[in-house]
């Protein structure tokens, strides 16, 4: 095992001024200018930071929300999928195998890969494998040094939408009313609260995958069937006042600062977002993740209803709109390298109002591209239309 991360800042040596020059170039070609902001940390060696799923919406904004960092790092990414397009954007790229597929073989590679580039942090950018990661949390770390910064219980816990409403009530944060539709007698009282339409999901997703809104006990029937381990849950309206919280949550369970985003979906993706400074969102978030004993970047999804805000959902990662809240001033991956690896006490940054917008983006290669990402050489670094 390495040493102790906790004295990155005095430990390894010092960079030269070459050093210097790659880390801010690196961060300008990303649009960010840090020059007056980097201050004493560009005399640190760069924090390699590994990066998974870096072809999904997640680990992207990761990788966007690091670039926009004070902080001088080292960016590594990893994906199963030679066309991630994460993998162009990053320092260093490697092609793993297939999670789904090859668990262990996965994991394997985390471990590999970790110990080859000397990882100081793995941010996990895929949900798929946060059940893994948080029941060989400790087995990675032993073998790697690396900090994975999670809390296994809590985090099993939050993968379960049924236990999440259980572990809430217990501690008075509201959620919607939920039900197991595998016990007929709870079932038959929330039906006799509540008129349809439904909402039914699998306990265990994130994105709305699954997810299905019923009118009928003839549909409550079927999706009961059809959709793995449901849960079945009151409706919360009106359905335009959904928000996406950011909670950034430190060991010793003090917030490291929040965000609130009232959001609009598509695709189970936010594509317009208002940072409105919404303090009671904020609050009702941090109740929901100390609640629950999460530590880090924490999503906590709600909506306000005629009767308050009520949580429906939690996600013990960071989400699709990490590099929206970068943006608007809570960093959340900078955070985490601070806290876990420099070991600071976080001071809840200030964040800004603003709107996002977000589209699509593409990135354009020659064809020779695509044979070398398969054989896992990603020297070609793609082109991005600017004048879009």
């Amino acid at each position: 095992m390495r040493e102790t991360r906790g004295t990155r800042g005095t430990r390894e040596g010092r960079q030269g001024k070459g050093d210097k020059a790659i880390l801010v170039g690196l961060n300008n070609v990303y649009g960010f200018m840090h020059l007056d902001y980097l201050g004493s940390y560009l005399d640190m060696k760069p924090v390699t930071v590994v990066v998974t799923g870096v072809g999904a919406p997640v680990g992207v904004g990761i990788i966007k929300s690091l670039r926009a960092s004070k902080l001088p790092l080292r960016i590594v990414g990893v994906d199963s999928e030679p066309l991630a397009q994460g993998l162009f954007r990053v320092d260093k790229a490697h092609l793993i195998p297939s999670a789904r597929q090859n668990p262990d073989a996965y994991f394997e590679a985390l471990v590999k890969t970790s110990q080859m580039e000397g990882a100081d942090i793995l941010f996990s950018g895929w949900e798929e494998e946060l059940l893994m990661l948080a029941q060989r949390k400790a087995e990675f770390e032993e073998q790697t040094g690396t900090i994975l910064p999670l809390a296994p219980d809590p985090t099993l816990k939050a993968l379960d939408k049924w236990l999440t409403t259980q572990v809430l009530q217990a501690f008075d944060v509201p959620v919607p009313d939920s039900v197991l539709p595998t016990d007929q007698e709870q079932l038959a009282n929330f039906r006799r609260k509540h008129a349809y339409p439904y909402i039914i999901k699998p306990r265990r997703s994130s994105g709305g995958k699954g997810l299905a809104l019923i009118h009928t006990d003839q549909e409550l029937a079927f999706f009961s069937h059809y959709i793995p381990d449901p849960i079945v849950q009151e409706q919360l309206l009106p359905d335009n006042q959904e928000y996406t919280v950011g909670v950034f949550i430190q060991t010793n369970g003090k917030p490291g600062g929040t965000l609130a985003l009232k959001r609009s979906l598509s695709g189970g993706l936010s594509y317009r977002m208002e940072s409105d400074h919404n303090t009671d969102a904020c609050d009702i978030a941090i109740q929901a993740a100390t609640a629950m004993g999460l530590i880090g970047a924490v999503n906590v999804q709600m909506r306000l209803t005629s009767t308050g805000f009520k949580v429906f959902e939690i996600n013990p990662r960071f989400s699709s709109a990490t590099c929206v809240r970068a943006n608007f001033g809570l960093n959340e991956p900078e955070l985490s390298i601070r806290h876990f690896v420099f070991k600071e006490e976080i001071s809840p940054p200030k964040v800004k109002k603003g709107i996002c917008l977000r589209f699509w983006e593409e990135m354009y290669f020659p064809l020779l591209a695509k044979s070398a990402a398969q054989g896992g050489q990603y020297q070609y670094r793609g082109h991005i239309l600017r004048q879009f």
